[in-house]
């Protein structure tokens, strides 16, 4: 009945594809993702130090997510100044830091602030 009523049919159908192209875009966005990248990693220990550059380190860091805990990894970074720091690697293997460059610390920072 619309239809017939409407000699414009390109308004009906705009009007009411508006709303369901807005749900499928808040899906395909999904907000939650947007929060959670907003969190930043906290250094727990610094495991190694490269000895013939102090700023080149490996580190556990963690991030809060929330309900859901929190994220760990082991990353290779390079810092920049004491708030800026390059992510060399997230993917830590022991076995390609042995050597005479490196050497163990264990120094716990504690950031997110555990007990």
């Amino acid at each position: 009945m619309e239809f017939k009523h409407n000699r414009n049919l390109s308004e009906p159908i705009l009007r009411k594809l508006i709303p369901i192209l807005t749900i499928i875009g808040l899906i395909y966005l999904n907000p939650s993702k947007i929060l959670f990248h907003t969190q930043t990693w906290k250094t727990q220990t610094v495991e190694l130090i490269n000895e013939n550059r102090g700023n080149h380190k490996v580190e556990f860091q963690m991030k809060d997510i929330g309900a859901l805990g929190y994220e760990k990894r082991n990353a290779e970074v390079f810092y920049l100044t004491k708030y800026f720091y390059l992510v060399l690697s997230e993917n830590y293997d022991a076995r390609n830091f042995i050597g005479t460059d490196w050497k163990r610390v264990d120094e716990n920072i504690n950031e997110i602030g555990l007990k």
